[in-house]
């Protein structure tokens, strides 16, 4: 069971530490909690957002209001949160800067196996196709980011995408959620669909 615990903590941290070129305009790879405790005053001060905000006006009515953050170049990211269960999820970053295009094909994530009676846990890289998304209107791809790892569900994030505000200004968002239970692709989608301006 040690071994367990010191693979999942050293994979943790591998993952926490990962390079992000968006980790200051506010789409950041680390986990929502780690940036919460990290911040400052200034993080969550709403005036210093400096592009159009998108949300979910459906999960808020649903699940309250969510939990903001903003970055020092006026980025932000919202976490809503089901207050039954938070492991059920969708987090909207927003962000003033233009990032390239995704490739044809997402990224691998790691799936890890648990022998339990070995007490070991076995990384397993895993390939996969993009999904897709509408998000105001816009056909946007996603794909699997975070493997499930139970009891957490498998996390899922659309690639960073442009959209123009209804007052014509232009910002780069990325949407990441998480659903516990089955077909949870189609219930992040669904999830994913809430977000407006």
């Amino acid at each position: 069971m040690k071994r367990l615990l010191s693979c999942g903590s050293l994979l943790f941290l591998c993952h926490c530490s990962a390079p992000s070129d968006g980790r200051k305009d506010g789409i950041d790879p680390n986990p929502f909690e780690l940036l919460e405790k990290q911040a400052t005053a200034p993080n969550h001060d709403a005036s210093r957002i400096s592009v159009p905000v998108l949300r979910s006006r459906v999960l808020e009515q649903r699940w309250g209001q969510p939990r903001l953050l903003v970055g020092p170049k006026g980025g932000y990211a919202l976490r809503y949160e089901n207050p039954a269960n938070h492991a059920h999820l969708l987090t909207i970053f927003g962000s003033p800067t233009l990032y390239p295009t995704a490739g044809a094909t997402p990224p691998c994530y790691t799936r890890l196996d648990v022998d339990w009676q070995q007490g070991t846990l076995t990384p397993v890289s895993v390939s996969q196709q993009w999904q897709e998304v509408t998000v105001v209107g816009r056909p946007v791809r996603f794909c699997i980011t975070d493997g499930p790892q139970d009891p957490q569900p498998a996390l899922f994030s659309t690639e960073t995408f442009r959209l123009i505000a209804p007052d014509g200004r232009t910002a780069s968002y990325r949407l990441r959620a998480a659903v516990p239970g089955k077909d949870q692709a189609a219930a992040a989608a669904n999830l994913m669909r809430t977000a407006a301006f």
